[in-house]
């Protein structure tokens, strides 16, 4: 019983935010070394092992660091810190919270508990929940069903027509001639690049319209290159038709600028494309 009494009498208590002494209890003649603040304390003052710390915890025993400690004739000794306890308790008072008022005041109208538990039993008015809607939800299947199949349906008669161009296409020597024929024109003697390149992208449109059945001019040439690529032979018609597909799209977009040698190549270039697959 007296072990725990002078254990209890060891022990110091604090308040968080309150400036509290802590006594490490050096030795005469040693010298200590300094307390450092912490996450969990801050120390304002230290004089010979007596220090002011000022708790930041709520509610915790503070773990204060051992000390080492020293004299002149070169003993050390290492302090160890009492046990300081932080109460769970605010300084500031209008944090503290005040007791309700005694006795309270109790409204409670007469009548017995199942009264007052038939005033809140909604589902005694609701009755049984209702049941799956069986009839609606095979309704819903049934029509998107027919939906998806009319749509599917239509679907596959497009893709089954092969939509062809409706003017006439030229083929062979008429086709690459009808290319060559942009070297006399206007444009290219004058230099208007981007109303050139207009031309060679219309018969750029016109040869893969009559080769590849892509008849749809509100393409670019961009998503027109993605279509050819999806099939082996189309994938051959770009290897060729890359430069020509590069360089309109830089002319007509871009302004990039051009001469007349550069834009005779690029004639010449499709004229022989058209040559071939027209």
């Amino acid at each position: 019983m007296l072990h725990i009494l002078l254990f209890l009498s060891t022990i110091s208590n604090a308040y968080p935010g309150l400036p509290v002494e802590v006594d490490y209890a050096i030795p005469y003649g040693f010298s200590c070394e300094e307390l450092k603040s912490d996450t969990l304390f801050s120390v304002l003052e230290a004089d010979s092992g007596v220090f002011i710390i000022v708790p930041l915890t709520f509610s915790d025993s503070l773990p204060l660091p051992v000390l080492a400690a020293w004299n002149e004739e070169g003993d050390t000794l290492y302090l160890e810190p009492p046990l300081m306890v932080v109460s769970g308790w605010f300084p500031d008072s209008l944090m503290i919270p005040s007791f309700p008022p005694f006795p309270g005041f109790m409204d409670i109208p007469p009548g017995l508990p199942e009264d007052y538990a038939r005033n809140v039993s909604f589902w005694l008015v609701w009755g049984m929940p209702p049941g799956f809607p069986w009839l609606w939800v095979t309704v819903g299947v049934i029509i998107a069903a027919a939906l998806t199949f009319f749509l599917l349906k239509r679907r596959n008669k497009k893709s089954s027509i092969r939509t062809e161009p409706t003017s006439h296409i030229p083929a062979g020597k008429a086709a690459e001639s009808e290319a060559l024929a942009l070297l006399e024109s206007e444009h290219f003697i004058h230099g208007h690049w981007a109303e050139l390149y207009s031309e060679v992208d219309a018969q750029f449109r016109t040869t893969v319209a009559g080769k590849f059945g892509i008849v749809n001019r509100a393409l670019t040439l961009n998503q027109i290159s993605r279509t050819l690529a999806s099939t082996g032979k189309g994938r051959k018609f770009l290897e060729q038709a890359s430069p020509v597909i590069r360089e309109t799209i830089l002319q007509r977009f871009a302004d990039w600028g051009s001469s007349r040698e550069k834009a005779e190549g690029f004639i010449r270039r499709l004229a022989k494309l058209r040559g071939e697959w027209s």
